[in-house]
């Protein structure tokens, strides 16, 4: 079973905001296989992207890597507020998660209507986590798999 989890980087730092995370680490039951770019970050990153720019996260670390408020968290509003639900939308990100075709699970802590949507008609489950379960993707994944429930 592939398991997906947003991250910062190589350190695997859990990204709260699946839709704005720089990488995805991606596991092997709960061995650790390799990071992937979030290509829908990306669209984000560039000028207004895809979605006009209203979401106020657009800074870099000279790396590359995005930096959003509070490393994703507490930025004002809810997790859903900044996003309403479009079939358009949907379909924006799930032409995005082409890299992810061959993950069974992603586990999140925040989605966005449009990115759960895009996920599953991507055959991708998601699992909401919470941040007790882990900071790291690695015991994340970890306690995902000695506490879910279906075998």
């Amino acid at each position: 079973m592939k398991i997906a989890v947003a991250v910062y980087d190589e350190k695997l730092e859990v990204f709260t905001r699946v839709g704005r995370a720089p990488w995805f680490a991606i596991f092997e039951d709960d061995r650790f296989l390799e990071l992937r770019p979030n290509r829908h970050a990306a669209s984000h990153d560039h000028e207004g992207g895809h979605h006009g720019g209203g979401h106020g996260h657009g800074m870099h670390d000279g790396h590359g890597r995005g930096m959003g408020h509070g490393r994703g968290e507490g930025h004002g509003h809810g997790f859903h507020a900044m996003e309403e639900y479009s079939p358009e939308e949907v379909e924006l990100h799930r032409k995005d998660l082409g890299n992810l075709s061959d993950i069974d699970i992603m586990l999140v802590r925040a989605v966005g209507p449009n990115m759960k949507e895009a996920l599953e008609l991507s055959g991708i489950d998601v699992v909401k986590v919470r941040k007790k379960d882990g900071e790291k993707a690695d015991v994340l994944v970890k306690n995902y798999l000695e506490n879910r429930t279906d075998g």
